[in-house]
């Protein structure tokens, strides 16, 4: 029997995340503590932080119930986008007016909202009929872990300083002095100080866009490499 519990999108975008936004707490209670370090304990923690990573990203999909998702790829097939040059979306045009009836106004490229509602269902198509390129594989974890990153960036910050408190409350009633004296304690600190400088300034959304770009010409460039399927029904 083959038991897979996450696949290789799971595990790069989403659960490495959380390894992320919890690593400092883990890593100051290990330190601290030595019968955490026991392996009997390790595996009912983990067991425990792998439940609790579907809480985290129900979260994070309540965080963006809101937010109007941009589709890179879609608006990269717009008419007046300048990301793709004419001659090659001319020929993606060509191309995905053949796949499929409904995608035919492809052959009459305008600046109306039919032709950009017909570039997102294009895109929809790709991503439906792309998963196993392994280049839009990867391009697409890459994209998702970064905006998951994005979307969970609170709640890392909140980890963090959680992990820093459990530290002070761990010292007490340790004078300022020793506290400051002892190397773990400083280790620790700036451990903190490093996570908390990588939410801050390591994700922002300059970089998502970047990855989301990569994301888009990987999913359009697969129109050179897939098959013409005319929908049959076509009269």
């Amino acid at each position: 029997m083959n038991i897979k519990i996450f696949d290789s999108y799971n595990i790069r975008a989403r659960l490495s995340v959380y390894t992320i936004i919890i690593a400092p707490i883990i890593l100051t209670l290990y330190v601290l503590y030595e019968p955490i370090r026991s392996f009997t304990f390790s595996v009912v923690l983990i067991a425990i932080i792998t439940s609790f990573s579907n809480y985290l990203f129900a979260l994070q999909r309540y965080k963006q119930r809101e937010k109007n998702h941009k589709n890179t790829a879609a608006e990269f097939l717009y008419i007046d986008d300048p990301h793709i040059d004419k001659k090659t979306k001319q020929r993606y045009y060509r191309k995905l007016s053949k796949i499929d009836k409904s995608f035919e106004v492809m052959n009459h490229p305008m600046d109306s909202e039919e032709f950009k509602q017909t570039c997102y269902s294009a895109v929809q198509w790709l991503r439906s009929n792309t998963r196993n390129s392994k280049l839009v594989q990867e391009e697409n974890i890459m994209c998702g872990f970064y905006k998951n990153l994005i979307s969970l960036k609170s709640v890392g910050i909140a980890f963090t300083i959680v992990a820093f408190f459990i530290l002070i409350i761990s010292s007490v009633p340790t004078t300022p002095l020793s506290f400051i004296q002892s190397k773990t304690n400083i280790i620790l600190i700036f451990v903190d100080i490093g996570v908390i400088l990588f939410w801050k300034f390591g994700v922002n959304e300059k970089i998502h866009s970047v990855l989301c770009e990569k994301y888009a010409y990987a999913l359009l460039e697969t129109l050179d490499t897939l098959p013409d399927r005319t929908n049959e029904n076509k009269l």
